[in-house]
C-alpha cells in the first residue's frame, strides 16, 4: 500500500495491509473513533491530515519503527488497522502548533503509526490533542 502525505511517499507492506483485512474494507467517517485525551483539560479535536507536516525519518520499516516496549512495526500497524476495521477507540495523536508561514499548521509530536495508518486508510482527519505551542508551553 503506497500513499502520499504532502510531498512525501510512504509504504505499508502489502502483506501487512492484507493481513489486517484492509484490502476489501471501506471505512466510513472522516477519522477513526478516538479514545479520551491523555491530558486533563486538553480536549481532543479533529485535525485535517493536510495540516500536519510530513514526518521524515529512517525507521525499521519506512516511516514505521520497531520499539522494544510497544512491539514491532508490524504488530503496531496491524493493531491500528484492525482497530479501524472494528471501530475501536484509538488514542489521539499529539501535535504542536508551528509558527507561520509554513504549509502545515502542526508538527507531529507522538503518534506516527496512527497518523500514517489513518492516511493510508483514507481518513482526511485525525483525532489530536495540541500539547505544546511553538513557544514550548503547555496549552
Amino acid at each position: 500500500m503506497r500513499f502520499t502525505h504532502g510531498n512525501c511517499h510512504y509504504t505499508i507492506p502489502d502483506e501487512w495491509w492484507d493481513e489486517a483485512g484492509m484490502s476489501s474494507v471501506v471505512l466510513e467517517g472522516s477519522a477513526y473513533p478516538s479514545g479520551p485525551s491523555p491530558f486533563p483539560g486538553i480536549e481532543v479535536t479533529l485535525v485535517a491530515v493536510e495540516n500536519i507536516a510530513p514526518v521524515h525519518r529512517k525507521a525499521t520499516h519506512g516511516v514505521f519503527n520497531d520499539h522494544p516496549e510497544s512491539g514491532t512495526a508490524h504488530d503496531r500497524v496491524l493493531s491500528i488497522l484492525k482497530g479501524f476495521r472494528s471501530g475501536a477507540r484509538i488514542p489521539p495523536i499529539e501535535v504542536s502548533r508551528v509558527p507561520v508561514p509554513v504549509p502545515q499548521e502542526f508538527k507531529l509530536i507522538h503518534g506516527v503509526h496512527r497518523l500514517y495508518c489513518s492516511i493510508a486508510a483514507g481518513f482526511p482527519s485525525i483525532p489530536a490533542v495540541q500539547v505544546i505551542d511553538f513557544f514550548g508551553s503547555q496549552e
